[in-house]
């Protein structure tokens, strides 16, 4: 079987939106995808909500996703690129991070496409698909590598449908920005960990988010979120998380409890933590997907190392219980944060 290449995009400073006019199709298919998985008529409130949302927050990108909208002709533009049902495992360490990310929109995977970026602070570049504006797989070699999780729901009753509206419902207040296109900000502006760290950490969010951050120092660190307050997991402890906040050792005080989300996100953890402990280099292939990392509804893994500047990538698609490869495995090696 010959599976496609996933293509390398050098888009210098131009707008994510171009993407969507290079590939227009790409951002079609997902649409269609979307509106299989929710009908229609939802995904054109989704849409409409969406879009009444984003005129209301603070996000420098609110362009780009109209311009993606008119350049691919899709409908449900506005709600993939808000949407927060992304469910993923990150682990960091030594300057390395490894991460699978989870959706069960039909595919995504052969859409996978990776982006090279100019900005002020250097070059970077990251795994994304035409259409979605934000961030949430990135390396910026000699500066860092991060990525965006999806958090839990909060726990304000005991029915977990209804704390789902209630989470909507907190978030359709905020104007705040985005956790994906705060994390693309920084990318375009962070001189480094620190400096990314500060931003992730204390910036407003519209909604909570989990980030995981890996520095060229050697540095690494789980960023959790709320839209005002952050809490922080360091290296040497293991720098790893799924999609819920773990109840660890003196680290759940004043913090709220979360609904799981995802497959099986505590095992998902304590995997991804015994792979973190061992972290000193980027592992020689892909045998770490492993269930339930690997699930039916991962549709990336990527590994990346900001010190030697590697970054390695595979889009994957469902086959019955679990996900299979759906592309070739891209390996971009040596890259740099200039020329």
């Amino acid at each position: 079987m010959n599976l496609p290449q996933i293509p390398v995009i050098d888009l210098g400073n131009r707008p994510l939106s171009d993407l969507a006019v290079l590939a227009p199709d790409k951002v079609r298919l997902l649409s269609a995808s979307g509106r299989a998985l929710t009908t229609g008529l939802v995904q054109a409130w989704m849409d409409r909500r969406s879009q009444a949302w984003l005129a209301r927050n603070v996000t420098p990108y609110r362009e780009e996703i109209a311009a993606v909208a008119a350049a691919s002709g899709a409908a449900g533009v506005h709600a993939l690129n808000i949407s927060t049902e992304w469910a993923c495992s990150s682990i960091a360490q030594a300057g390395c991070l490894m991460r699978t990310l989870d959706w069960p929109l039909h595919g995504m995977g052969p859409a996978l496409t990776v982006t090279r970026h100019d900005s002020v602070a250097g070059a970077w570049w990251q795994a994304t698909w035409p259409g979605f504006v934000g961030v949430l797989t990135g390396l910026a070699p000699g500066r860092f590598a991060a990525s965006y999780n999806q958090p839990p729901i909060r726990k304000t009753t005991s029915l977990k449908p209804l704390d789902w509206v209630l989470e909507r419902r907190r978030s359709a207040r905020r104007t705040a920005i985005p956790p994906t296109h705060l994390l693309r900000q920084v990318f375009e502006k962070a001189s480094g960990f620190e400096e990314a760290r500060l931003l992730l950490s204390e910036t407003p969010l519209a909604i909570p988010a989990l980030f995981t951050l890996a520095g060229a120092d050697g540095r690494s660190i789980v960023i959790e979120r709320l839209e005002d307050r952050y809490r922080h997991r360091a290296s040497p402890n293991a720098s790893a998380i799924a999609n819920h906040w773990p109840d660890l050792p003196g680290f759940t005080e004043g913090w709220p409890r979360g609904w799981l989300r995802g497959v099986d996100s505590a095992r998902r953890f304590r995997d991804a933590c015994v792979w973190a402990s061992g972290l000193d280099v980027l592992p020689a292939d892909f045998s770490w997907l492993q269930y339930p990392i690997l699930n039916k509804f991962s549709r990336l893994a990527a590994m990346m190392d900001c010190i030697s500047g590697t970054f390695i990538l595979m889009g994957l698609e469902q086959a019955g219980n679990s996900a299979v490869p759906a592309t070739q495995i891209l390996r971009l090696e040596g890259l740099k944060s200039t020329g």
